[in-house]
């Protein structure tokens, strides 16, 4: 590919390309909402007065139809675009927003927002041709398609789960109490899968489950090599 060398040829890029590329697409409207520009000055150093806008802001677009190909994907994402507001006849905003509106009986903005709407931009001539906008228009509104399972198909439900069977806590603590010291029973008490999250196990490392255990007289302390161990009487 060669590179450019007619600088009339160069081309937007970003947000820019993409908005400048995408003649049609729909989207889920999650909102739509009138703000104003701040204003500033012309480029001749004349004041612009602010003015009104209303700017949407879709999720899960689709291009239905673009210029060129779009420096950005955005397929199944979001997007956002304004259109500029006016009181006048003949401005873009009356003449073809709000008609685009008023054919589909559509009041604006409530009845777009979380609708699937179709927008297709549309040049709106001037007599002075200087004068041409451009923007999009309202060309649909549906309902957004939530997915259901079709009709007929058994919807998978969740069968109820037994409750795990009853552990005697005790008696499993006993059982890895013998030929243990205290500190290897808290070892493996602590470790064993059939006591995750029994109450028994904050009993055990304050040295209650032992020394309950032995005095019911189920396990007795006896000396060997040095170590006190528990074992049964």
């Amino acid at each position: 590919m060669s590179p450019l060398l007619d600088r009339n040829k160069a081309k937007e890029s970003g947000f820019a390309q993409v908005r400048a590329a995408i003649i049609a697409m729909e989207g889920d409207v999650d909102s739509a909402t009138f703000d104003q520009w701040a204003g500033g000055r012309d480029k001749d150093g004349k004041p612009i007065a602010p003015r009104e806008f209303l700017e949407i802001k879709l999720s899960n677009v689709h291009i239905l139809e673009a210029s060129e190909l779009l420096s950005m994907d955005i397929e199944g994402k979001e997007h956002n675009f304004r259109i500029n507001c006016s009181d006048s006849k003949g401005s873009f905003w009356v003449e073809e927003f709000l008609r685009s509106a008023d054919e589909l009986k559509l009041i604006i903005p409530e009845s777009i927002v979380g609708k699937r709407v179709q927008f297709k931009k549309v040049t709106r001539i001037a007599k002075n041709t200087k004068f041409n906008s451009t923007g999009y228009v309202i060309t649909s509104v549906r309902d957004i398609t939530k997915t259901t399972a079709p009709v007929g198909t058994p919807v998978p439900t969740q069968q109820p789960v037994a409750p795990p069977p009853a552990v005697d806590a005790m008696a499993i603590a006993e059982e890895l109490a013998v030929g243990k010291t205290e500190a290897q029973f808290r070892t493996a008490i602590s470790l064993d899968p059939r006591l995750a999250g029994n109450s028994i196990l904050s009993l055990a490392k304050a040295g209650a489950v032992t020394s309950a255990l032995v005095k019911e007289g189920k396990l007795k302390e006896v000396k060997s090599g040095g170590k006190t161990l528990y074992a049964r009487p």
